[in-house]
């Protein structure tokens, strides 16, 4: 768990610029010393020697931390700990980069989704809305007319509501909704048509 956050650090390592040095100092008075060792044959990390407590290695790379001007970071997609430049770097490698692309982009096309039934849902209210304004406000206003229509658009507006309840907690298919308002559309017009048969005797479409 130490050493995982130098892992995710890439190719630049600070370390490597070091000298060999023997590191001391002072932490809540304790006296922490290390040694550390470059072999021969190179190493992706230095070697770091202490004795009878690993405290001092803590202490020691606290330190050298601090002064490479790095900040510990938990990643947001893997959850594991990295060293970063900054607080603005929240994302550990470039798997996680790409998986979260992948996420951002399916939370868009989820997004992009609701907002386009959200607008159907919408223009289809104001489609029986429209028409039940014709029948009560229009110059051939018929209160018995618009009477009956409202009853069925009250219909409308309780199953929409039902129904949008029902996508939200994935009981239906948002695809399913959307068809079912394109219906209720067709059902205002046929409803209309009803209307104005009876009250002209003849069939028409508003």
């Amino acid at each position: 768990m130490l050493y995982k956050p130098f892992k995710h650090y890439g190719d630049k390592k600070p370390w490597q610029k070091e000298a060999p040095v023997t590191f001391r100092g002072v932490q809540n008075n304790v006296e922490s010393q290390v040694e550390l060792w470059y072999p021969a044959v190179k190493r992706p990390f230095e070697t770091v020697v202490a004795y009878s407590s690993f405290q001092p290695v803590i202490f020691y790379y606290r330190h050298k931390v601090d002064e490479w001007k790095l900040v510990f970071q938990g990643c947001k997609v893997c959850g594991n700990y990295f060293l970063a430049r900054s607080r603005h770097y929240e994302l550990c490698s470039d798997d996680c980069r790409k998986q979260k692309s992948v996420e951002a982009k399916r939370e868009f096309v989820e997004r992009v989704k609701d907002d386009k039934l959200e607008q159907l849902d919408k223009s289809t209210y104001y489609y029986w809305y429209n028409r039940w304004r014709k029948l009560s406000k229009g110059k051939n206003a018929n209160v018995d007319a618009a009477a009956a229509f409202k009853i069925e658009f009250d219909k409308f507006r309780k199953d929409a509501v039902k129904h949008k309840a029902a996508v939200k907690h994935r009981k239906m298919q948002a695809a399913e909704f959307s068809s079912w308002l394109v219906a209720q559309q067709n059902e205002a017009d046929k409803l209309m048509e009803e209307i104005v048969q009876k009250r002209h005797g003849v069939s028409r479409t508003l």
